[in-house]
């Protein structure tokens, strides 16, 4: 991209014709960005936009006149926008520029928009362009156009609207990428293949579309597209069992934001860090990458990451065994929701909450936000909302009640990827179990729930586990933490596109390093795992514990 990117730029600097000059500075905007130079990309639609204007009165024969030209240059200035900041700028810019393009095109822009709308957590302006993109819809649309669509009111319904409506949409959108190779391939789809995952959280539902994203987003070498895609693999990554792998994957979105230029990016990379750094119980970090996100927040009006930094601040409080700040920072949380008009389930922190206020004895209020949440969960329909508000309705329970609604619970757990959560609803029966004298079946749940968080490296919850099963009058020797844990991101990156059978060059080229230096780093690997081949480096990332 950055040679295409000098070359279509030197062909416009030796034509002497607006409108052609127009049209190759902003192909060369265009591969600067995907190259990752976005001042450079940003400087180039600036002066493909003055070519436009010079050529207005007296545009050429070659290429598209200047009314085409701009709605380009305003396309790739309002995509840019919207992963640079202000976030709500790229919204403005690609809808005025939609409504100047052509029905398909139109599609495109507008539901770049509500991805605008999306991460400053705006459900009205998303349900807004959502409803664009219907009424821009060809008479016969592509399965492109069709794909956005769905997707798009699909998300926008969920955030705030009719959340069973919204889901089916999403599926929908789904099934329609996972028939197409032609919209896999397509660059500017992949944070689309990714949110119908991440949007549904079931076992069976768009998981192989967030894989493929993530390799056809690296086989392309297109930075600019990384930082964004990478983010929110590794969110599901994170809300799924693979958490070393979701640090790493973090941790380079990250870097490779900063490298860009991407802010918003950046905000969401980092919220999304702190969420996870929080379940694990580190204290300085997750309040380190939370306060950053915050701050960028505030700038950039990415209100998504905003409200992911503060629910990250309570997981961190109630990891910790703080349960008056959790429940400080998750009604904050819920206010910011209500403030918005965000009505997901899946972003509520009742859960969590309801957790919080039964530990601090708050019975009635911890009763009350249970039934609110139960209702949303329900209204939405998927087994992850409806598992997390039955753990609710366990946790606030009559003595006698309980086991129905954790058993229930669990059973839908096993529909969705979520490791963790299984894990604390295993922890919150085993609890109550024990307090109601059944220490054998208190046991049941208590020993999977702590090698889970054992497995997971979600130290204050296995010792929170482990303490409730000294409590039932047994011990048990903690396994060894897993050397997988010991290897730095990037030896991690470097050994997992390795043993999915990338060579030292091609893994290389991937992570923008020199062969050597992975080379280096496999050495290390092979070190701390105690371990001399790439089959047995398989066999050690193929444990459970890798992951």
């Amino acid at each position: 991209y950055a040679t295409a990117a000098a070359a279509f730029e030197r062909a416009g600097r030796l034509t002497a014709d607006g409108g052609r000059l127009a049209r190759l500075l902003r192909l060369a905007a265009e591969s600067a960005w995907l190259a990752g130079f976005t001042d450079r990309a940003v400087s180039l639609l600036a002066e493909a936009a003055a070519a436009v204007a010079h050529a207005a009165a007296a545009p050429g024969p070659a290429g598209p006149g200047p009314s085409g030209n701009q709605v380009d240059i305003d396309e790739l200035a309002g995509r840019i926008a919207a992963r640079c900041g202000p976030v709500l700028r790229g919204y403005q810019i690609l809808t005025s520029a939609a409504a100047r393009a052509d029905p398909e095109r139109a599609v495109t822009m507008l539901a770049e928009a509500a991805l605008a709308c999306l991460f400053a957590a705006d459900p009205a302006g998303m349900l807004t362009a959502a409803e664009l993109v219907t009424t821009r819809l060809p008479e016969h649309p592509s399965d492109r156009a069709r794909f956005l669509a769905a997707a798009t009111t699909g998300i926008a319904r969920i955030m705030g609207g009719d959340a069973a409506a919204g889901s089916d949409s999403v599926e929908t959108a789904v099934a329609i990428a996972e028939n197409s190779a032609g919209l896999r391939d397509d660059l500017q789809l992949m944070p689309w293949l990714t949110l119908g995952a991440l949007f549904l959280r079931r076992a069976d539902a768009g998981r192989p579309l967030l894989e493929y994203a993530l390799q056809a987003a690296r086989a392309s070498a297109a930075v600019g597209a990384l930082p964004f895609v990478l983010s929110l693999v590794a969110r599901d990554r994170a809300a799924t069992d693979r958490w070393a792998v979701a640090t790493a994957v973090y941790q380079e979105a990250i870097a490779l934001a900063r490298e860009t230029g991407q802010q918003c990016d950046l905000a969401i990379a980092l919220s999304g860090l702190a969420w996870l750094q929080a379940r694990r119980g580190q204290d300085a970090e997750c309040r380190a990458s939370a306060n950053e996100s915050l701050s960028l927040c505030q700038r950039l009006g990415t209100g998504l990451s905003q409200i992911w930094a503060s629910g990250a601040l309570g997981e961190l409080e109630l990891a910790l065994g703080q349960a008056g700040p959790a429940a400080e920072h998750f009604e904050r949380m819920r206010q910011l929701l209500a403030d918005r008009g965000i009505t997901d389930a899946d972003l509520s922190p009742a859960a969590e909450l309801t957790e919080a206020y039964v530990r601090l004895g708050a019975a009635d209020r911890a009763r009350a936000i249970a039934a609110e949440f139960t209702l949303a969960a329900s209204e939405k329909g998927l087994p992850w909302p409806r598992a997390r508000a039955l753990r609710c309705q366990g946790l606030v329970a009559a003595n006698g009640d309980f086991s129905a609604c954790f058993d229930e619970a669990l059973r839908l757990h096993q529909q969705t990827p979520d490791g963790f959560e299984l894990a604390r609803t295993q922890l919150a029966y085993g609890e109550r179990l024990r307090r109601a004298r059944n220490r054998v079946l208190a046991r049941e749940q208590l020993h999977p729930a702590a090698e889970t968080f054992e497995r997971l490296g979600a130290r204050p919850w296995a010792d929170r586990a482990w303490a409730e099963l000294a409590a039932t009058g047994e011990t048990r020797r903690r396994r060894d933490p897993s050397t997988v844990e010991e290897l730095t991101p990037q030896e991690l990156q470097i050994a997992l596109l390795l043993t999915a059978g990338r060579t030292t060059r091609e893994a290389a080229a991937t992570l923008f390093l020199s062969p050597k230096t992975v080379e280096y780093h496999l050495r290390h690997v092979y070190q701390k795992l105690g371990i001399h081949s790439r089959e047995e480096l398989a066999q050690a990332l193929a444990d459970p514990a890798a992951r």
